[in-house]
């Protein structure tokens, strides 16, 4: 019998998922169960109404029935219209909920898989030894990039022309969460305002509305998207990497550099990560790659060193 790992991402997906179907989902039902019980009441207060007026002769309770439904039904239908509003954006959320979490989740399950696939092969490696190259006795062996993350945040992927290195998909699903979730408040905050609103939008009142609605959340987004992009791309055809905002021609690239390091965590006390830089004749060093999933680091380093023709000088990293 296969023993189950408490570290597994999927065995707290139980989590989230008991809160919705047994707690949100009810609560949701009820909810949609007393809405529509009040607005059958206001269609058929409405009916009402229209059949009153159409009496030829009606008596004074007749007339006192119209004059209070007159005043009562366009309120409560108002009400129950703007409630629905209400709804849309409240349903529009837990899509872009399920997005994310079905997103997060399953991007991190395949590549999980994809690396304890028996269909990988193992592939035999050997690192330079620094100490006996001039540029490589000189280099600092501290970290590049001050922080990092303690999972696969970062991937190499295959272009045309070379690689480039790009935030992984669990990030990507991160920022379209922020984004898509900022424009559901936002497209049917903006809809509910042309529908009941008797004002013509102006500058200020529809940037008003934008911030007050999801315009932060479709900012936040916008931002991490770009953020989340091509860090660092290689080019066979240019002959030249673009990393840091600086052009770097392949005859400037001496080796790979791999090492890791402690990041101080708030609570949880810390963890190990991992860099791979590239270093330049000149002994300057560019991080490609830094994030604490060792074992994809090391694969994509191992084609970064044989797409570059570099060797790879490694301190203590295995």
């Amino acid at each position: 019998m296969k023993k189950v790992s408490l570290n597994n991402s999927w065995f707290f997906a139980i989590i989230p998922i008991g809160i919705f179907i047994f707690v949100a989902l009810p609560q949701f039902q009820n909810m949609y169960e007393s809405f529509h019980k009040r607005d059958l009441k206001v269609q058929q207060n409405a009916q009402e109404l229209d059949s009153l007026q159409q009496l030829t002769s009606p008596t004074r309770k007749d007339l006192n029935n119209i004059k209070r439904l007159e005043i009562t039904v366009p309120i409560h239908q108002l009400s129950i219209d703007r409630q629905r509003y209400t709804y849309y954006k409240t349903g529009g959320m837990l899509a872009v909920l399920a997005f994310m979490f079905i997103g997060m989740f399953g991007s991190s399950y395949w590549a999980k898989r994809k690396k304890n696939s028996s269909s990988n092969k193992q592939i035999e490696f050997s690192f330079d030894d620094f100490t006996t190259d001039a540029i490589g006795q000189h280099i600092s062996w501290d970290a590049v990039k001050g922080s990092g993350s303690n999972s696969l945040s970062e991937r190499l992927r295959k272009t045309a022309f070379g690689y480039k290195i790009t935030s992984s998909a669990y990030l990507k699903f991160v920022a379209w969460s922020f984004l898509l979730m900022g424009l559901n408040y936002v497209v049917w905050s903006y809809i509910e305002f042309f529908e009941f609103s008797k004002e013509p939008l102006t500058f200020m009142h529809g940037g008003k509305l934008f911030f007050i609605s999801g315009g932060p959340f479709v900012l936040i987004g916008i931002f991490l998207l770009f953020s989340f992009g091509a860090k660092a791309v290689l080019n066979s055809q240019k002959r030249k990497i673009v990393v840091d905002g600086e052009i770097i021609p392949f005859q400037q690239v001496y080796a790979l550099q791999v090492l890791s390091k402690f990041v101080q965590g708030n609570k949880s006390g810390g963890y190990y990560c991992y860099e791979v830089n590239l270093v330049t004749q000149g002994g300057e060093r560019h991080n490609l790659l830094n994030h604490g999933d060792k074992e994809y680091l090391l694969s994509d380093m191992v084609k970064i060193s044989r797409f570059l023709k570099v060797p790879v000088w490694n301190n203590g990293v295995s």
